[in-house]
């Protein structure tokens, strides 16, 4: 099968956020397009074709997405791309499976910043980050989510609000 468009994709489409600790060259780029699309193109489950999409967003963030309408995708074919991608983050030399821990953020020049949580307190602290401050949530699970502006939202309006507004 091949990889449909991301913006074809139903809302309904699930969705996995990988997010890299750093933002990819243009050769990575190139890479990680040429590999995710021939990954993808032979992704299954239980040996049956996967409706799959993908997008690289910020130069740091890969959205994989499965249309589960006609198979959802199962424990082995997950745990086959989060192995592929650890493959991948060994190649590119930078950390991409693991990093749900890490806040990851826009600062105030509009770089993707990836910090872990106690970085995180201290720049809230210092008053460098705050409740406008522009997270990401790699935590939504469906596309309709990602097109509704859930995944790039002021800390205020996100569970990083929740975390972190409260405990300064």
């Amino acid at each position: 099968m091949s990889v449909i468009d991301f913006d074809k994709l139903p809302d309904s489409t699930r969705l996995w956020i990988y997010a890299s600790e750093r933002a990819f060259s243009d050769s990575e780029q190139n890479l990680i397009e040429t590999e995710m699309s021939q990954f993808l193109e032979n992704w299954t489950a239980h040996k049956r074709e996967l409706k799959t999409g993908w997008q690289l967003a910020h130069r740091q963030f890969v959205l994989v997405a499965v249309d589960e309408s006609m198979m959802a995708a199962s424990g082995c074919s997950i745990d086959s791309i989060v192995k592929y991608l650890a493959q991948l983050q060994n190649r590119l030399q930078c950390k991409i499976v693991g990093t749900h821990a890490n806040i990851f953020f826009k600062a105030q020049a509009g770089a993707v910043q990836c910090v872990d949580r106690p970085q995180f307190k201290q720049l809230l602290s210092e008053d460098k980050v705050n409740s406008e401050t522009i997270v990401f949530d790699n935590t939504i699970q469906t596309l309709g989510d990602f097109r509704l502006g859930k995944w790039e939202v002021a800390m205020k309006n996100s569970w990083h609000g929740q975390a972190f507004l409260e405990v300064v």
